[in-house]
């Protein structure tokens, strides 16, 4: 099983933006180096408390920082654009990061980034799925003119020319055709988790999953897969907000309101609880605190272990990977030490 961090902090809205970008980018620098092996970034056009606009802009910032790190987009929200924009970027990216790469594919979470762009009355599912289709043609044929789908087209076809190199899109590294797809996973039952498993897609489970959530997604991939029990276990990722302290009264850090742990369920669990899509935090779960203690892993070195072991391992086998989320940094040294508890210790 390896580890991950995913980059989608939940920062006070007055926080700059480039302070934001620059925590992310001395926090990638220091997991490169210390064994974590994945680095994922969100992506919100639109949010004041989730500032990282392009997941794919982030990664290609990331690839000139890292040598090691796999760089993940979660997600790169493809009906948000022209499908040969987003196929000639995620080559640019690919080629910069020589082919470390992780494809993270979704719709859009927030209304308010749908509306920005155009597509907040639109079927947004299904032009994602539609816009792949054609990064995945364009990406991959040796002769790439012209691919239709239902609502989307890209097309070369007129304006082709081989003498001066026109019409020609460029590949993923070394013509790669390993490029890892991956969905999120949040409501139970996820639509997601089960196309994914058809399809032979990877699936990150959120980390605003209950316990109950997480053992759903994981029954539901292993059930829609038809690849080996051992290898459709290879593309489950778990994201977890995860806070170790060797202190005995964690969780009165953990709870204490300016906290960055708190600060980061209140505000989604609050943004999901309008929308009526709070349910992923566990059933009856009405409170911040009550979702706190549902869905954040916290306790010492010893206590996370026996989550790994337990939880994880013996009860499903080993997992793709354990992703720890990122929270901004704090003025407290318990709560910025938990990463590095993780990176050296677990």
């Amino acid at each position: 099983m390896q580890k991950g961090i995913f980059y989608i902090p939940v920062y006070e809205q007055n926080v700059r933006f480039s302070k934001i970008l620059d925590e992310i980018t001395s926090s990638l620098k220091y997991c490169d180096k210390n064994k974590i092996n994945e680095a994922f970034f969100g992506e919100h056009i639109t949010d004041r408390h989730e500032k990282v606009t392009s997941s794919l802009l982030m990664a290609a910032a990331a690839s000139t920082v890292t040598k090691n790190l796999k760089l993940g987009t979660l997600t790169s929200n493809l009906n948000f654009y022209n499908p040969a924009i987003s196929a000639a970027h995620i080559s640019m990216v690919d080629n910069l990061s020589k082919g470390r790469l992780l494809l993270g594919i979704g719709a859009g979470a927030n209304n308010s980034d749908k509306e920005a762009v155009g597509c907040l009355k639109k079927d947004n599912h299904k032009l994602m799925l539609e816009s792949y289709q054609i990064i995945k043609k364009i990406l991959y044929s040796k002769k790439f003119d012209f691919y239709k789908t239902q609502n989307l087209s890209v097309s070369v076809k007129k304006t082709k020319n081989k003498n001066f190199g026109l019409g020609y899109f460029n590949k993923l590294y070394k013509n790669r055709k390993n490029l890892e797809i991956i969905m999120p996973a949040l409501g139970k039952d996820s639509y997601n988790v089960k196309m994914c498993a058809k399809n032979k897609w990877s699936i990150v489970i959120s980390n605003f999953c209950s316990g109950e959530v997480v053992n759903n997604h994981i029954e539901n991939y292993l059930k829609f897969s038809k690849l080996k029990k051992k290898d459709a276990l290879k593309k489950i990722k778990l994201s977890k907000l995860i806070f170790i302290s060797e202190k005995k009264n964690i969780e009165d850090y953990l709870l204490k309101k300016n906290s960055p742990y708190y600060r980061t369920v209140d505000t989604i669990f609050n943004k999901l609880k309008k929308i009526n899509r709070h349910q992923c935090f566990g059933e009856n779960i009405n409170t911040t605190p009550e979702a706190i203690k549902n869905v954040v892993l916290y306790g010492n070195i010893k206590k996370i272990k026996n989550y790994i072991n337990y939880n994880l391992i013996k009860k499903y086998g080993n997992i793709s990977s354990l992703i720890y989320v990122a929270v901004p940094k704090s003025n407290e040294e318990i709560y910025n030490n938990s990463l590095k508890y993780f990176s050296e210790k677990i």
